[in-house]
């Protein structure tokens, strides 16, 4: 304790010889590697490194870091669990590698800055890798659980943390916004449990599930860590899978795998650009293509980004200069969008013709239905101008790539422990599965996987080999269906969530998930529940 304290302070004292401000203390304590990672060239005084070295060892010992993976493997501090799990989830990644350097292909823009954030509170670094295991580093990925973001946040969690939605916007697939609030999660997590192992089983399993899991040990006088605790097979594999992931690039070599290299420099920067403006004027103030902003910027859904003081525009690091040169210069209209108040049973058609678009373009943009075919009196997005230009309709193509939430990938991440996965459409039932989370895992729908294996209820047997549809966009439910459909049952007086789970081949928690009914424990008779 009393060296972390010294470290602390002289981290302050350097940082205040190096600006010249008053010395303040750094939020967390700091080892001695941190001392280079805030400043290689930092100016140090004989006696201050006298200091430094009496704590740490010679100062001239600390590494320089190569590459990003080098910082990644030197902050790695999560103890080991359950090697035999760890172990088939080793070999099953090492079985993949391209798998794994398309992770890395895809999350090469984003993981700069996640390492940043989980250095800078003192976390662990495995913390850097969760996003491969969540989602595969895919800002844009969607489980039919609605869970969303490379963090694969719920709605409640996420507005819980402060990620906005609104027509505009999804906070929870922005890779700053989620990042933050991610972290600031499991920082909650693990102050709960004091343990990094149960703070990321409460991530994946929920930290009311874990605590009762820890209680119902202790209470029969039985360890309360991660490796003790009865918890679904999902959650059993969930740390291992994270830990093989972390051995493997701790060691590539070891596991015959080649990683592709990443830099130790930042690929993005941050700015508040101060008013609203199209997508593809921001793109070309940056000098970038609309593609590529909207691959920093997945949060942003419509042609316009609407500006609020919290939210920022990501760019690439050497764009913000030009950016902002560009933008004191810039001489024509920021938006080419308007909002336009419909009237009730005016038709989509004559007003995507008066604005000069095509019905299909109006309707995407305003997440109409392709069916409908008059307003009810909602405000829609319109051009300024009519007659689009080229370049206008290929930024809508981008957004509506950009909308449009990829599943889960099918692969590595997700399968169990037991799995046998032929030509990648096929699972074999374990303990602890359900019609529902084997859907989740493979990014179907319940009903999809149902007609595929010929099921006419839930009820699933472990062994059994079940085959995979092709995988495909989240399927929102129609609440308005009929209560006596069989997608649905209507609570009755004496009913509880666990004999409706029951009756329904569900768990407790699938059905909560399912119903985003949090940590209720009971619904009132006359509620309706979708059963998948």
């Amino acid at each position: 304790m009393q060296r972390s304290l010294i470290a602390g302070l002289l981290a302050g004292v350097l940082t205040g010889l190096a600006t010249g401000s008053a010395v303040a203390a750094p939020p967390v304590p700091v080892s001695r590697l941190d001392f280079q990672l805030r400043d290689p060239a930092l100016p140090i005084s004989e006696d201050t490194r006298v200091t430094i070295d009496s704590l740490f060892g010679p100062f001239a010992q600390v590494p320089a870091y190569t590459d990003l993976w080098s910082r990644v493997r030197a902050g790695f501090m999560v103890p080991d669990v359950d090697n035999e799990l760890t172990e088939k989830w080793e070999n099953y990644y090492a079985a993949r590698p391209e798998y794994l350097n398309r992770i890395i292909a895809r999350g090469g823009r984003y993981l700069y800055y996640v390492v940043n954030e989980v250095e800078k509170r003192g976390m662990p670094m495995e913390l850097a890798l969760l996003p491969m295991i969540e989602s595969a580093y895919n800002p844009k990925a969607e489980s039919p659980a609605k869970a969303a973001g490379m963090w694969q946040f719920i709605p409640g969690t996420g507005k819980q943390y402060g990620l906005e939605r609104t027509w505009w916007y999804d906070g929870r697939r922005d890779v700053v916004a989620a990042t933050d609030a991610a972290l600031d999660y499991l920082g909650t997590l693990h102050g709960m449990f004091d343990d990094w192992q149960l703070a990321l089983a409460s991530y994946n399993w929920g930290e009311n599930a874990v605590a009762r899991a820890v209680g119902k040990n202790q209470n029969a006088g039985l360890p309360g860590d991660y490796a003790s605790l009865r918890m679904p097979d999902e959650t059993r594999n969930y740390v291992p899978k994270l830990l093989a992931v972390r051995n493997i690039i701790a060691n590539p070599q070891a596991y015959g795998i080649q990683l592709a290299s990443l830099p130790n420099t930042p690929y993005f920067a941050t700015i508040q650009p101060g008013r609203h403006m199209d997508v593809k004027v921001a793109a070309e103030l940056a000098e970038i293509p609309v593609d590529e902003l909207l691959r920093l910027n997945p949060g942003f859904i419509r042609p316009v980004i609407a500006h609020k003081d919290e939210r920022k525009l990501v760019l690439p690091a050497d764009k913000v200069d030009v950016f902002e040169r560009n933008l004191a210069v810039f001489d024509k209209p920021l938006l080419n969008w308007q909002p336009y108040v419909t009237r009730s049973g005016e038709s989509f058609d004559k007003l995507a013709g008066t604005f000069g678009i095509s019905p299909a373009e109006l309707k995407d943009i305003n997440d109409i239905g392709g069916r409908e075919r008059v307003a009810r009196g909602q405000t829609i997005l319109v051009p300024m101008v009519a007659n689009l230009d080229v370049s206008e309709r290929q930024t809508l193509v981008a957004l509506a790539v950009n909308k449009q939430a990829d599943p889960l990938d099918t692969g590595a991440q997700d399968a169990p422990r037991n799995v046998v996965i032929r030509n990648g459409r096929e699972h074999q039932v374990a303990r602890g599965d359900t019609v529902f989370n084997i859907a989740k895992r493979y990014g179907v729908s319940v009903a999809a996987l149902k007609d595929a294996n010929g099921l006419s209820d839930n009820t699933i047997q472990t062994g059994q080999r079940l085959k995979i549809a092709a995988a495909e966009a989240p399927v929102r439910v129609d609440r308005k269906q009929k209560a006596d459909s069989p997608d649905f049952v209507v609570v009755k007086r004496g009913d509880t969530l666990a004999s409706i789970a029951k009756r329904y081949k569900l768990s407790v928690a699938d059905l909560k998930r399912i119903n985003k009914l949090g940590s209720k424990r009971a619904v009132a008779p006359g509620f309706k529940l979708a059963l998948n």
